[in-house]
């Protein structure tokens, strides 16, 4: 006879399933978090320009050229292709009704995913792990330095993760999305770094870059680069990103 799971992962699919009975019921209820986090007191801030960059790129050529890259050229990422690389996953797109919607959908347009940058290689961009700013587009300092050797260790000593021009690394607001959504907030923050990823990988295919997605991390060491709680925000997604070997 087959036993039934008990495993975390099928209990939280289970506690957080929607039933029609009992869609009115409210149980536990979270402070709603800001909708843009800011670092006002960073250091340095580097302005970007989203229409930097455009290519004229066929949509099924890049479905059909799409691979996850793990080898990259010396080169340094220029500020041009960055630029283009945010604008695509978390730029704003538009606006209606006091929302404002990016170029990667989201639950309730919420957008509790985070974008922070750890940056190898950049043109005109110092090394060190970067916030990204979405209203001002702009880049936020928030901590100077080399970080390849720690990011590559947080990520199961994966040595690309060092060699790239820069990794993203999204991590998600809980509060953003679970003040609406509750517990089945936390499906939702995957899926959402899951459509960003998906919007860079196709933004580089189309510029000419190689894209690295990686899920397997140690939480706590990559959560400590860019200085977030561990608790109220956490580390979900990672992808590195430079010019292809």
């Amino acid at each position: 006879m087959n036993q039934p799971e008990t495993g975390i992962a099928r209990r939280y699919l289970e506690q957080t399933r929607y039933h029609r009975r009992a869609m009115g019921e409210k149980s536990l209820t979270y402070p709603r978090a800001p909708l843009y986090k800011e670092y006002p007191d960073a250091a340095q801030r580097v302005s970007l320009d989203p229409d930097s960059v455009r290519r004229d790129a066929d949509l099924w050529q890049c479905l059909a050229k799409r691979r996850s890259q793990r080898d990259y050229l010396d080169r340094p990422l220029t500020q041009a292709e960055l630029a283009a690389l945010l604008w695509a996953t978390q730029g704003i797109t538009g606006a209606m009704g006091g929302y404002q919607f990016r170029a990667s959908p989201s639950a309730g347009a919420l957008y509790p995913v985070e974008t922070y940058l750890a940056v190898h290689r950049v043109e005109g961009v110092a090394a060190g792990i970067w916030h990204f700013q979405v209203l001002d587009f702009a880049l936020e300092l928030v901590a100077a330095g080399d970080f390849r050797q720690p990011l590559a260790a947080a990520g199961l000593s994966q040595s690309f993760l060092g060699e790239a021009g820069a990794v993203f690394i999204w991590t998600g607001v809980l509060n953003r999305a679970r003040w609406k959504y509750r517990e089945r907030a936390v499906r939702y923050l995957f899926l959402d770094a899951g459509h960003i990823c998906g919007n860079l990988m196709l933004a580089a295919t189309a510029l000419g870059l190689g894209v690295c997605p990686v899920g397997a991390f140690f939480d706590e060491e990559v959560e400590g680069i860019v200085g977030v709680d561990q608790k109220e925000e956490v580390a979900l997604y990672l992808a590195s990103v430079g010019p292809r070997a």
